[in-house]
């Protein structure tokens, strides 16, 4: 069975390799002009595999959280993060340019990340009376 708290660490995870490819990608065509457009045509099939990655993993693991908590606000907060990564991923480069497609992916990235973690903490903190409780709710 698919446990929350194990989707949201894997979203986190894949949040954070997100986030260190943004940040080193651009420094790397800095320093390597001459594979820069083989490094661009790598990028745009990173973000395409990582999209395939985070979003079936995010949508998974907040809704089976929130079956638990019961907190619609993260869920909602993490389905603006997975817009905002689907439109930066699908008109990106013309809304927003090469830098400004960056700064956003990383908005969209921190938002989902945040929402994962709100997620994993709401999970962790239900209480209940139950003397089966360590089997209903896995924390």
């Amino acid at each position: 069975m698919l446990k929350s708290t194990s989707l949201d660490k894997l979203a986190i995870f894949l949040s954070g390799i997100c986030l260190v490819h943004c940040l080193v990608a651009p420094i790397l065509i800095t320093l390597l002009p001459i594979v820069s457009l083989s490094v661009t045509v790598e990028e745009v099939l990173f973000h395409q595999l990582l999209l395939w990655l985070v979003i079936p993993t995010s949508v998974v693991g907040l809704f089976l959280g929130c079956r638990k908590h019961r907190r619609w606000s993260i869920v909602i907060t993490g389905g603006a993060g997975m817009a905002i990564l689907i439109a930066v991923a699908t008109f990106g480069h013309s809304w927003f340019g090469l830098t400004g497609e960056k700064w956003v992916t990383t908005l969209g990235g921190l938002v989902l990340a945040c929402s994962h973690f709100l997620n994993y903490r709401a999970c962790q903190s239900i209480t209940c009376a139950s003397s089966r409780c360590e089997t209903q709710h896995h924390h």
